[in-house]
């Protein structure tokens, strides 16, 4: 006996049963939020960043988790919104742009958000927060004039370096305000450059090392190209690594260079260097050309980078880890150096998949991608979505307290 084929929902049953769903998922990202504040509240996210620990864990993209995270971090400012949020009755979207707002604002919010549409939150809330950044009164004051003070001398630009007790260099300035639009602006010209690179995570001190490098590697005299390389001397007796000034390098400094650098041998007699070997790279340019094509990219968990790779040794090369292809993976600098850092480990054979690797620095695991769990059952809430007709925007209760 066939069994006849159910017949297809209506139109209404099928709205209960959207509305039924989005009133779910408005509960999951609210929930979510809330654990995402607590990690950023206890710092108890794993990973390199918030940012990266919600990519990972959800297996979503940067702009999504820019979302999760900036209505994370504004939860105790918008208790009404929130309070909405988490009983499921708006959603992610709206209440990202509804938090976008003065946090005075909130109560005023709370009717106006059933009835707007993120893109008409958006748009409303930009024009009204210009409205507000003043201080609203435009009334002359009567105080009476007063001649401006003689200007101070200009303080002159400065710039000291300083190497402290845990071997990290402290570099400290000050400059004039024209020079620091121009810092600025090559800071913010490096920080395109990295992204259209493939790197999110990037920080200031990503900038301004991209620039120094960016100078070096412009350097056309082989003369001076050689006096501006940075010169390590490794013993070759226990691995201890110095400057030319005799300053300890740490050993994940170290180790780093001795990855993907240039080695020149030095042969002393009684402590004094009597002739250079031929400066040679540690990873041969045929089997980096070789690594990058296999690797297509930072071989790390959900990076993008595939420009300006370093080749990595798993087994260090300081230790006698072989320059072989299995010991051998492409990283970016970023994922280089929190490896040498201890905030990323790394194990096992690159050569074939799914044997490589990755580890935090809780020794814990990084898989390839988030493993989302089967939902809970959450209770049914019906989600009504933004009424779509005309209305007065400026009449439904948004308006903006001073101040």
């Amino acid at each position: 006996m066939s069994i006849a084929p159910s017949p297809p929902r209506t139109s209404f049953e099928l709205d209960a049963a959207v509305a039924g769903a989005a009133g779910a998922m408005n509960l999951a990202n609210a929930r979510l939020t809330q654990l995402v504040a607590e990690a950023i509240e206890h710092s108890t996210w794993s990973g390199v960043s918030p940012k990266q620990w919600i990519v990972h864990g959800l297996g979503t993209t940067p702009s999504r988790a820019d979302v999760v995270l900036a209505v994370a971090e504004r939860r105790e400012l918008f208790p009404v919104i929130i309070g909405r949020f988490d009983a499921g009755e708006l959603s992610l979207e709206q209440v990202y742009e509804l938090t976008k707002a003065p946090p005075a604002a909130d109560a005023k919010l709370e009717d106006w958000a059933e009835v707007a549409t993120p893109h008409r939150i958006r748009l409303s809330v930009k024009r009204r927060w210009g409205a507000v950044t003043g201080s609203g009164d435009d009334t002359p004051s009567s105080e009476p004039a007063t001649e401006p003070a003689a200007p101070e001398p200009a303080e002159p630009d400065w710039v000291t370096t300083s190497i402290d007790d845990q071997h990290r260099l402290r570099l400290r300035g000050s400059f004039d305000l024209e020079t620091g639009q121009i810092l600025d602006a090559a800071l913010i010209q490096a920080r395109e450059e990295l992204f259209a690179a493939g790197e999110r995570q990037i920080g200031q001190a990503d900038c301004l090392r991209h620039i120094a490098q960016r100078f070096l590697d412009g350097i056309d005299s082989p003369t001076r190209r050689d006096r501006s390389r940075v010169w390590i001397h490794i013993e070759a007796v226990g691995g201890e690594a110095l400057t030319d000034t005799g300053v300890r390098v740490p050993d994940a400094v170290r180790d780093k260079i001795t990855c993907d650098g240039i080695v020149q041998p030095v042969w002393e007699t009684g402590g004094v260097p009597f002739n250079l070997g031929r400066a040679q790279h540690i990873v041969p340019e045929r089997v980096r050309r070789a690594i990058i094509l296999r690797d297509q990219g930072c071989r790390a968990p959900d990076c993008h980078h595939d420009r300006f790779l370093d080749i990595h040794h798993i087994i260090h090369w300081i230790d006698g880890g072989p320059t072989e292809s299995w010991n051998l993976v492409a990283l970016c600098p970023k994922h280089h150096r929190l490896h040498h850092q201890g905030r990323l480990g790394i194990s096992g054979n690159a050569d074939r998949p799914g044997e490589l690797i990755f580890t935090d620095e809780h020794g814990r695991r990084i898989e390839p991608c988030g493993a989302p769990l089967p939902p809970a059952e959450l209770p049914e809430v019906r989600y009504r979505g933004p009424l779509m007709g005309r209305v007065d925007w400026d009449f439904v209760g948004l308006s903006w307290p001073d101040g």
